[in-house]
C-alpha cells in the first residue's frame, strides 16, 4: 500500500471517521518568497511611516531606532554581505528626494536597478548562485 493511503487509512482508524487528505502544493521556494517579501513590506512601510511622521515634527527615531538594529542585525546574519548591503539600501536608500529609482552598486561596481520587492528578490537569487559557481 503506498505511504499516503497508509496515513490515511491510520488516521481515519484513530477518529474513526473518513478524512480527505490534501497536500501542500505550494513550493517552498514560492513560500519562502511570499515570505520575504512581506517581511521586507512591512520593514519599508514602518520605515515610511517615520518619514511621513518626521514631515509634521514628530520624531520617533528614539523609538523606532533600536528595532531598525535588531532588524539590520538579523539581516546581515541571515544574509551575505552583498545581499545584506541591498535589502538596507532597499529599504532605506533606493529614491532620491525627487522619487526616482536609484542604483544599488555591489562591491565590484556593478549597478543594479530594484523597481520592486521581486527585482531586489531576483537579485538576491542570482548573486547566491553566482557565488556558488566554482571558479
Amino acid at each position: 500500500m503506498e505511504p499516503k493511503k497508509e496515513i490515511k487509512n491510520l488516521i481515519e482508524q484513530i477518529l474513526g471517521s473518513k478524512v480527505n487528505l490534501r497536500e501542500d502544493t505550494q513550493a517552498p521556494d514560492r513560500k519562502l518568497k511570499q515570505e520575504f517579501t512581506h517581511l521586507i513590506s512591512m520593514i519599508e512601510g514602518v520605515f515610511k511611516r517615520q518619514d511621513e511622521i518626521d514631515a509634521y515634527g514628530i520624531d520617533l527615531t528614539i523609538w523606532d531606532d533600536p528595532y531598525f538594529k535588531i532588524i539590520e542585525a538579523f539581516i546581515h546574519f541571515s544574509f551575505d554581505e552583498t545581499p545584506s548591503n541591498a535589502i538596507l539600501f532597499y529599504i532605506y536608500s533606493r529614491f532620491d528626494k525627487k522619487g526616482n529609482i536609484l542604483p544599488f552598486i555591489d562591491l565590484y561596481k556593478k549597478s543594479y536597478f530594484f523597481k520592486n520587492i521581486d527585482d531586489l528578490w531576483d537579485f538576491i537569487l542570482y548573486y547566491e548562485e553566482e557565488i556558488m559557481k566554482p571558479e
